[in-house]
């Protein structure tokens, strides 16, 4: 990695923090005496979360019967892991949306949408293939390209240089920013997770995301993210790779997946994405 990119990309993501809100409900996670009350006084005290949580609780997405209008009512039904992935989802989008992006380089509602779909797929796939816990796959498909987003923010002209070689030269993007930045968008969305104290798993498989046949463990995992990648970027990314280029042989192995399967999956999953836009994006 160029020394003075890397010492560039150490600043940046130093300064890219989680709101206050997402570190305590992290901390009540630790706590082994916190209970549904303490959880849900949390989420009262942020009026926008408490809202979005309502929404989230009230959507398709989690098919509830009858209406939700109490945080702590909320909280019970979707238990305290999903409801950590829903403010860590809102939290990281936030943190992450609050920076400045070049229009030329990245619409930035299409790279969101992408993502959540990516997020909806693979925590299907995940469930299909009976990994468990299958939620954590919503906020890997939802934050697996932030690095792109750092990219383009803060070093726009080496993102479009990047593209650029991209494109002259038929190469995947992870590949051109190799090339010229000495890592990729993986390697800079591990970094920052490691910054927000993410497991390691998120960070390894973010990391190895564009090559899962290299990631040191979990490389299951990692190639339903990285199949998940590539559909998701060809329903939103028009000029994206096909499907067959796109996609590591070593993906299809190593999950048993089919085309025709995750076609099928991709239906219910385009539904999931559009109910969670209602609530992550705004």
């Amino acid at each position: 990695m160029i020394p003075s990119f890397n010492d560039q990309l150490e600043q940046v993501t130093e300064l890219i923090s989680l709101p206050e809100v997402y570190l305590k409900i992290h901390a009540l996670m630790d706590d082994s005496k916190s209970d549904i009350d303490d959880f849900a006084r949390i989420i009262r005290l942020d009026p926008n979360l408490s809202a979005r949580l309502l929404k989230a609780v009230n959507s398709a997405y989690f098919g509830f019967a009858g209406e939700i209008n109490s945080i702590s009512r909320a909280v019970y039904l979707i238990g305290i892991q999903q409801l950590h992935i829903m403010v860590l989802s809102i939290s990281a989008v936030t943190a992450v949306s609050s920076l400045d992006f070049p229009k030329d380089i990245v619409d930035l509602k299409t790279f969101w949408r992408s993502s959540l779909l990516a997020g909806t797929l693979s925590q299907l796939l995940a469930q299909h293939l009976s990994i468990r816990p299958s939620e954590r796959f919503f906020i890997l498909g939802l934050l697996h390209e932030i690095g792109h987003l750092v990219l383009y923010a803060k070093f726009p002209e080496l993102a479009r240089e990047t593209s650029e070689l991209a494109k002259e030269n038929n190469m995947s993007i992870d590949e051109a920013e190799r090339e010229i930045l000495g890592c990729h968008y993986g390697n800079i969305g591990a970094k920052l997770m490691e910054h927000w104290k993410l497991p390691a798993s998120f960070q390894t498989m973010t990391n190895f995301q564009p090559k899962p046949d290299r990631a040191p463990e979990d490389q299951v995992d990692t190639s339903i993210l990285h199949i998940a990648h590539a559909f998701a970027r060809r329903q939103y990314v028009p000029q994206s790779e096909s499907i067959e280029n796109a996609i590591a042989p070593f993906a299809w192995d190593a999950t048993q997946l089919t085309i025709e399967r995750v076609e099928q999956t991709m239906e219910t999953a385009l539904v999931m994405s559009t109910e969670m836009e209602r609530v992550v994006l705004q």
